[in-house]
């Protein structure tokens, strides 16, 4: 199940869920135990082909493709700019460009009954506030700041459990 926190938000002064993370954060370790148990791979193989596979996708999106893994998703590249338009068309140029993202649209699938859902998302995906858990909302982390760490996301202080 998903954890949230509610927060308001000082631009409109309205209350909002925030997703949080709990627990220290899932490693390769623990990925590959769990891929190796599902399938007939070693744990060793299969941290080599996930080692393997991040290089493969920036080599990949670097030559200005996406990339579509079958039952996972889309990965492609996106560009920051510097938030500064330009009035001409013609003054857009790389230097505009000041850094470079990866994304990562899920999967989409078909339900029975006709709605389309993502793939990495459950059909009984349950959301718990984590103050009906007595945890402090303000000792969580949220994925979005860990994004912004450049160290290990998740799992630090901040997160319960």
């Amino acid at each position: 199940m998903p954890f949230f926190k509610v927060e308001k938000k000082a631009v409109n002064d309205l209350w909002y869920p925030r997703t949080v993370t709990v627990g220290r954060t899932v490693e390769m370790e623990d990925v590959c135990k769990r891929i190796a148990e599902m399938s007939t791979a070693s744990e060793p193989d299969t941290k080599a082909v996930l080692s393997a596979l991040g290089k493969v996708l920036g080599d990949l999106m670097n030559t200005g493709r996406t990339v579509h893994l079958e039952g996972l998703g889309y990965f492609y590249y996106s560009c920051l700019s510097t938030g500064q338009g330009k009035e001409a068309k013609e003054d857009v140029d790389e230097t505009c460009i000041v850094g470079t993202r990866v994304q990562f649209l899920p999967e989409r699938r078909v339900r029975k009954d006709g709605t389309v859902t993502r793939n990495l998302v459950d059909d009984n995906v349950f959301w718990v506030n984590v103050e009906t858990m007595g945890a402090n909302p303000d000792k969580v982390s949220s994925p979005d700041d860990e994004q912004e760490e450049e160290e290990t996301p998740g799992g630090g202080e901040g997160t319960l459990g």
